[in-house]
Order: C-alpha cells, then sequence, then structure tokens
C-alpha cells in the first residue's frame, strides 16, 4: 500500500475496526481502544518508510483480526495460524 492516500487510510481504520467489533473476546474494547490509539499515535507521520510499515503492520493486523472475528469462543474448531513480525 506504498504511497496510501489519506482515503486508502481510511478505509482501512473502517476495516480493522468493523473486524474488531466482531472480535470473539471479552478483551474487544480494549483491542478496539489499541487500534483508535495507535492510529492517532500515527496520524502525523511523514517519513514514506515509517508510514509504510506501519500501513503493513495494519494490513497484517487486519487480516488476523478477519480470521478470528468468523470464530466463536464455543466453536470446535480453533485453528489459528499467527504470521511472523512485519519487522
Amino acid at each position: 500500500m506504498s504511497g496510501a492516500n489519506p482515503a486508502q487510510i481510511l478505509l482501512l481504520y473502517r476495516r480493522i475496526l468493523k473486524a474488531a467489533a466482531r472480535f470473539p473476546s471479552v478483551k474487544r474494547d480494549g483491542v478496539i481502544a489499541d487500534i483508535k490509539t495507535q492510529f492517532r499515535e500515527h496520524k502525523g507521520l511523514a517519513n514514506a518508510a515509517k508510514i509504510n510499515h506501519e500501513l503493513a503492520v495494519a494490513l497484517r493486523s487486519l487480516e488476523q483480526l478477519e480470521a478470528y472475528a468468523g470464530m466463536s469462543r464455543s466453536s470446535p474448531e480453533l485453528d489459528i495460524s499467527l504470521k511472523g513480525s512485519c519487522d
């Protein structure tokens, strides 16, 4: 998502929040608060490399949240594969 414009970043933010709202955990509210905090803290980034890094982290987080969002805590199928760091 190199060179992402503000509209694309806003869309990503909304998708992450929507996936987090379906996150099957008692810690859901904390996850949502953390997402909002991270986006606020990185709002003023000007360094293109840092922006691209943060976007990569956000995209990976979205993938993971969407994978978890389809599950319920009582689901008999709990097959989770975590991906490595974005670093």
